[in-house]
């Protein structure tokens, strides 16, 4: 047997080693860089998903979550009616005793469990018209070098992945040294 049949498991790990690191360099460097906006676009599509504005709309608008901020709201108009009126208006502390501060609390409050889940449904609706979640994120993603952040996410991968081919490529060389130990 030739010699130099031996040195195969080793051409072979170079070759499976330079594959992958070859293979790697094209993926990094060309393939995801020229596709870019497709996944900017992807993503984009994706994060709209995630935010389902009719969702927002429904919760906004459910009673539990108007009755969860009426006490920070009940607090608020106290704090007004009590304090802030009689300093901004002192001629009408002077009318208005704790009965008709009640009763104003008592209306205010009514009007606010009614009026709360509309305004709130009219912002979100706003928000839903005036915010491209999709787009926003295909700007921002177009900003990305993705090729450096991959890079420099991925250099232990990288390594592994050319170590991967190498191993493949010696074990395939070992298996081609076999065969002809084998035939010959």
């Amino acid at each position: 047997m030739n010699p130099w049949l031996y040195s195969i498991p080793l051409v072979s790990a170079l070759i499976g080693w330079l594959f992958n690191r070859a293979v790697y360099q094209q993926l990094l460097n060309r393939y995801l860089p020229a596709r870019k906006n497709a996944i900017a676009a992807m993503l984009g599509e994706k994060a709209g998903q995630l935010l389902p504005f009719s969702k927002i709309e429904e919760k906004i608008g459910d009673a539990a979550l108007v009755e969860k901020a009426m006490p920070m709201i009940e607090s608020h108009i106290d704090e007004f009616l009590t304090v802030k009126l009689p300093q901004e208006i002192p001629m009408l502390a002077m009318f208005v005793g704790n009965k008709t501060t009640d009763k104003i609390k008592e209306v205010f409050i009514t009007q606010l469990r009614a009026l709360f889940p509309k305004v709130m449904g009219t912002l979100v609706k706003d928000l839903k018209n005036t915010l491209d979640i999709k787009l926003a994120v295909e700007n921002e993603f177009a900003k990305i070098d993705i090729a450096a952040l991959l890079k420099e996410k991925l250099s232990g991968t990288s390594r592994q992945f050319a170590l991967a081919g190498l191993l493949l490529g010696l074990l395939t060389g070992l298996l081609n040294l076999l065969l002809f130990y084998i035939l010959a």
